[in-house]
């Protein structure tokens, strides 16, 4: 029995340094990692935002069109889900996520306004990251949509102007899209 203990310890070792080591800043899973956090097994997950914007002026949706289950401050890819069962239109915010491919990853969503916020916190890293890729866009220091709904006339933007989250205006209002996906 003890063999067998000490050879599940030894095999449980191997499998954690054998798992790969992320940083933020890197470029990989078809962008450039901004967050990363421990599942409690010890595995690492982490957040990566696209190398471009998607596009400088996209509206969110329907002002008039309540999006049930999309009010999530941290879960965008939940948001998303929502947000393209309900309208499948890829011509607004989350459907231009929703239909982003980058370096074969497809899974792309629009982030919620906690993941944006956690972009901005290691925005200087990301930044130097970014300039350093030809033909990548900068994180602009200006409006950025984010899944979070907030009510039926508005959702959640993040300036990267002045490092708020906020909701002034409504759905229609045209702004900057990135694109996030998780590992």
């Amino acid at each position: 029995m003890r063999l067998i203990l000490t050879l599940f310890f030894i095999a449980s070792l191997c499998s954690v340094s054998a798992q790969k080591s992320y940083y933020i800043g890197q470029r990989t899973e078809g962008g450039v990692i901004f967050h990363l956090f421990q599942d409690s097994l010890g595995k690492q997950h982490g957040l990566v935002v696209s190398l471009n914007n998607l596009t400088r002026e996209a509206e969110w949706g329907d002002k008039e069109k309540d999006i049930e289950s999309c009010e999530s401050s941290w879960d965008g890819r939940a948001n998303t889900t929502a947000i393209m069962f309900t309208t499948r239109d890829t011509t607004k915010a989350a459907g231009l996520c929703d239909s982003y491919v980058s370096e074969g990853f497809d899974d792309w969503y629009l982030p919620a306004i906690y993941e944006l916020q956690a972009m901005n916190t290691n925005l200087f890293t990301v930044e130097r990251a970014l300039s350093e890729i030809p033909k990548a866009d900068p994180v602009e220091m200006n409006l950025y949509w984010s899944s979070t709904e907030s009510n039926i006339a508005s959702a959640w933007f993040f300036s990267f102007y002045d490092s708020k989250p906020t909701n002034y205006y409504d759905k229609t209002s045209k702004t900057l899209v990135r694109a996030v996906r998780s590992f």
